[in-house]
């Protein structure tokens, strides 16, 4: 059994997700609901939830102000949010479950479902920071991206990546500075994220930031910061050859 807070201060957001949760989610209980950051901090501490449902806004605070009265996360949050299409994509840089309102029954139930499948911890800090620092951009421009790996995770800043490069299943990242990360998610998914943070997919192994570009050879290889090389692939030139031409 999943033990749940459920923190909104508005009564029916918190009666939708009640009702969903009975019908098509039998092993999650909710044992607390809170309408305030006050309230459900008391609620947290009284009840000791395995997982808490988060409004972002409050009459009293944000959600994270919540969060930010626990010196030890140990508990998994699921964010429910009314935000824009930017701030959706800053919660997707930063790793983090979310359901957008009005709340659509699948997708809680996707939501919960992932719930029960992850380990047993809570919400880091780096992510909790990371997620601020998205939302604070104001912009479909993101200041950092979670990437997920067979340890954890690591807080990025997007501007230091030069080049993703796929590995089978796994994605490298080539950094500023010399630095290299191994993901455990395919370089698909980062696509999605990257390509509108000025980023291209320009061979099926190869995702370069265009700000990172510092030329192109005869040879098919694009020549990007700290001598690092990606291929163009046949299929990928045309664009390439128009975001930095026009033509």
């Amino acid at each position: 059994m999943i033990r749940a807070v459920l923190v909104d201060d508005e009564k029916l957001a918190r009666d939708v997700i009640f009702n969903y949760l009975r019908d098509y989610c039998s092993d999650v209980e909710i044992v607390a609901q809170a309408s305030s950051v006050r309230t459900a901090h008391a609620a947290i501490l009284k009840t000791s939830p395995d997982l808490v449902f988060l409004d972002i806004e409050m009459p009293d605070g944000k959600g994270f102000d919540l969060l930010n009265m626990f010196d030890r996360i140990d508990f998994k949050i699921i964010f429910v949010t009314a935000y824009s299409e930017y701030a959706i994509k800053a919660f997707r840089f930063s790793a983090v479950d979310y359901l957008l309102k009005p709340v659509k029954i699948d997708e809680l139930v996707d939501a919960v479902a992932k719930v029960r499948t992850t380990e047993p911890n809570g919400i880091s800090t780096e992510i909790v920071n990371s997620l601020l620092s998205n939302l604070r951009s104001g912009s479909s421009r993101q200041s950092t991206l979670i990437i997920p790996n067979l340890k954890g995770f690591e807080v990025l800043k997007v501007n230091d990546i030069i080049m993703c490069q796929a590995d089978g299943y796994c994605t490298n990242f080539n950094l500023s500075g010399n630095r290299k990360v191994v993901s455990s998610k395919n370089l698909k998914h980062f696509a999605g994220l990257l390509e509108d943070q000025n980023f291209l997919r320009v061979h099926h192994s190869y995702l370069v930031n265009l700000d990172q570009v510092t030329g192109y050879t005869r040879q098919g290889e694009i020549l990007l910061s700290e001598g690092l090389k990606a291929y163009l692939g046949d299929s990928y030139k045309s664009e390439f050859v128009k975001r930095f031409t026009g033509k």
